[in-house]
């Protein structure tokens, strides 16, 4: 299981969240130029999700994990909760 996309499904996601300057983001652009595959697997497609749902900014905020000082300070900056 996992979360897929094509350049068109995302463009047509954007289009209809009316979001078209994601495609400017990283992650849309790598998917938008081939540098990356187009699904995300388990673990990492459930947390995404869970951030869609939750609406939530960072991984840290649904996966309990190990993350660097440096991180959770940036984080913390920004009111965003990492789990630990």
């Amino acid at each position: 299981m996992g979360i897929r996309v094509t350049k068109e499904t995302l463009v047509k996601q954007l289009e209809m969240a009316k979001l078209m300057d994601n495609l400017k983001l990283p992650y849309h652009q790598a998917i938008m130029n081939d540098r990356i595959p187009l699904s995300i697997g388990g673990g990492i497609g459930q947390s995404r999700t869970f951030m869609y749902l939750l609406r939530t900014a960072h991984l840290g905020e649904v996966t309990v994990s190990i993350w660097p000082k440096q991180l959770k300070a940036v984080c913390a900056k920004h009111n965003i909760h990492v789990l630990e």
